[in-house]
C-alpha cells in the first residue's frame, strides 16, 4: 500500500451514492451544463475498500423504473429489446485502484477486473478527485481524465458528485 493511500484512505474509501451527474463543454469553471446522462436523480453506487478495491455502478433510473420487484416475468424471460434497453443505461466496472498526485491534484487509476462495457476489461479508468465537505456531510467529485466523445463528435466533460453514505469500517 502506496503512502498516498494510506494519505487519503480515509477520506476515499467507504460506501458512495451518485447525486450528480452532469456533462459540460468543457473543463473548468465557466463550462457550461450540456445535459444530464441519468437525470436530476441519478441512481449509482459505488464502494471501495480500505485495501483499494473499488466497485462502481451507475444505472439510468428512467430505463428501470418500468420494472418493478413484483412483476410476474422473470428478468432472464423478458425480451431482448427490453433488456438491451436497460443494459444501454448501465454502466459497471470494478477492480483495484492506485493514486497517484501531480500538479492538478489528486488521480485515481482503476484496473478494470469486470465491466458492463467488455471493451473496458484489462484497460484503466483513471478519474480526477476532488474532496468537499458540504454541511457536515462527505463528497468526492470525479471527473474522468479525458474527454468522452458525444453523439454530435464532439467532445464533453463529465463530472460526478459522490456523497459518503458509509464510512469505512
Amino acid at each position: 500500500m502506496s503512502e498516498l493511500w494510506l494519505k487519503h484512505r480515509e477520506r476515499l474509501a467507504g460506501g458512495w451514492k451518485c447525486v450528480s451527474y452532469g456533462v459540460y463543454d468543457r473543463e473548468g469553471p465557466n463550462a457550461k451544463l450540456l445535459f444530464k446522462p441519468h437525470g436530476d436523480n441519478p441512481l449509482g453506487r459505488s464502494y471501495l475498500s480500505r485495501n483499494g478495491y473499488l466497485a462502481a455502478h451507475l444505472a439510468e433510473p428512467e430505463r428501470i423504473k418500468q420494472f418493478s420487484m413484483d412483476s410476474k416475468i422473470l428478468w432472464a424471460k423478458r425480451s431482448d429489446a427490453e433488456i438491451a434497453n436497460v443494459a444501454r443505461g448501465l454502466s459497471m466496472y470494478c477492480g483495484y485502484m492506485e493514486l497517484s498526485e501531480d500538479d492538478k491534484g489528486l488521480s485515481w487509476r482503476t484496473k478494470v477486473e469486470v465491466a458492463s462495457d467488455p471493451t473496458r476489461v484489462g484497460g484503466y479508468q483513471t478519474r480526477r478527485v476532488q474532496h468537499v465537505e458540504e454541511n457536515g456531510k462527505y463528497f468526492k467529485i470525479l471527473r474522468p481524465v479525458d474527454p468522452i466523445v458525444l453523439e454530435d463528435g464532439s467532445q464533453g466533460w463529465t463530472v460526478l458528485k459522490w456523497e459518503r453514505v458509509e464510512a469505512p469500517s
